[in-house]
């Protein structure tokens, strides 16, 4: 697995806009308030018109992202909760609250209020909502010509380099439970910042003679994984969504950047 630089995706992927949505700057919000009052993750759905997650499913990607936080914001240390305190301060309704907030895509006033009344440790609740975007991209090939063992006169090879990326998209809300208001509503792409994860695969193949390069490539492609490749298998679904929650620790306010 490599991070790659993605500039040739942009025209792929210039009809996803829509689907994604823009995202939205987060209102200022100073570094030292999150620091002085705290940030509960609440929890993290899938979108309305995808499955729901499974309990433990929400926890892991809750403490996944948590962690990122606090990795990425070390002043944070002791003014970060997680989803299971979050659902253990609020108790029953926290099942309601979480199928409510994944069908609508915004957490109503009742729904701020019930959280507010839990009475919560942390002024400033993050919510998650997992795209349904779930994309394959097969890069173009990276091809560069190379001489062979035999004659080194000639570039009569070609050495292949072939890369496939995964497409996720999760949209962050952060919530005010003082003000009772949404101060931050923004969504992450796995390709935010033209860097995105990929694998990787290469061999080489014989360009010259046509007749002998049929033949190399043939036995190439069974010893060697040479000639014509295929693009390898795209990186999983939750490991783009680590990069993702990475993306999301890095753009908190006082974060460090790339």
């Amino acid at each position: 697995m490599l991070v790659i630089r993605t500039a040739a995706l942009s025209i792929a992927l210039i009809g996803l806009g829509s689907l994604v949505g823009c995202a939205k700057n987060p209102d200022s919000l100073p570094s030292s308030a999150v620091v002085r009052d705290g940030l509960a993750v609440g929890f993290v759905v899938n979108s309305g018109s995808s499955g729901a997650l499974k309990e433990h499913e929400r926890r892991r990607y809750a403490d996944k992202l948590a962690s990122a936080i606090l990795d990425v914001n070390p002043s944070l240390s002791g003014k970060l909760d997680s989803y299971e305190y979050v659902s253990a301060r609020v108790g029953k309704p926290m099942s309601d609250l979480i199928n409510s907030y994944r069908l609508e895509g915004d957490l109503s006033r009742r729904a701020m209020s019930q959280f507010h009344n839990a009475q919560l440790r942390r002024r400033y609740l993050m919510l998650v909502t997992i795209s349904p975007i779930d994309q394959v991209v097969e890069l173009q090939a990276e091809v560069k010509a190379k001489s062979g063992p035999a004659n080194y006169d000639l570039e009569d090879y070609e050495d292949i380099r072939l890369h496939t990326v995964r497409l996720n998209a999760v949209r962050v809300q952060v919530y005010d439970l003082r003000a009772q208001s949404k101060i931050q509503d923004q969504t992450y792409s796995s390709d935010d910042q033209n860097t995105m994860l990929a694998t990787e695969t290469e061999g080489r193949r014989y360009v010259g003679n046509s007749l002998l390069a049929a033949l190399a490539n043939g036995v190439s492609n069974r010893i060697r994984h040479g000639g014509d490749l295929d693009h390898p298998e795209a990186p999983g679904r939750n490991v783009t969504l680590d990069h993702l929650w990475r993306q999301v620790a890095q753009s908190l306010p006082g974060a460090l950047s790339y």
